[in-house]
């Protein structure tokens, strides 16, 4: 007995996660908090729950790239999101935020925001690395 869909992508789940990651991060303001864990997390788990690498043609080389790609790039943002509030509280509040009189809040957060890149970064390629290494290949048709 087969199971329908075997394989297939749920793209639903992956760009709503994507929307939501890139939502979060663009228009968040301030610390970030335990919130925003919980929101990545979650998101996680949807893509956890929901995707699965759909097969491929060994000589569609293009489209295996493209999805591992986009795999990397959208589990890059979720891992973004559920490590703001780690990175946020490995770098600390640093001290010209406290000396300008500033509101912390808002510095902590801006000093936080680049690191997020590097996090997205390394995360989309070793995800996209990943999902490289688990797609399935059709095998090719019998000639009869």
């Amino acid at each position: 007995m087969t199971r329908p869909n075997a394989g297939a992508v749920d793209q639903a789940a992956l760009w709503s996660a994507a929307l939501a990651a890139v939502i979060s991060l663009s228009m968040g303001e301030g610390r970030y908090d335990w919130l925003s864990f919980a929101l990545g997390a979650a998101l996680a788990l949807q893509i956890a729950a929901f995707y699965r690498p759909a097969p491929h043609a060994p000589d569609k080389w293009w489209d295996r790239c493209s999805a591992a790609g986009s795999f990397g790039a959208v589990s890059g943002l979720v891992a973004a999101i559920l490590l703001a509030w780690p990175v946020q509280a490995a770098i600390g509040t640093p001290r010209r935020c406290r000396a300008a009189g500033v509101d912390t809040d808002d510095c902590a957060g801006a000093v936080a925001y680049p690191w997020l890149g590097v996090v997205w970064l390394t995360a989309a390629v070793a995800l996209s690395g990943w999902h490289w290494s688990k797609m399935v290949l059709r095998p090719a048709p019998r000639q009869t």
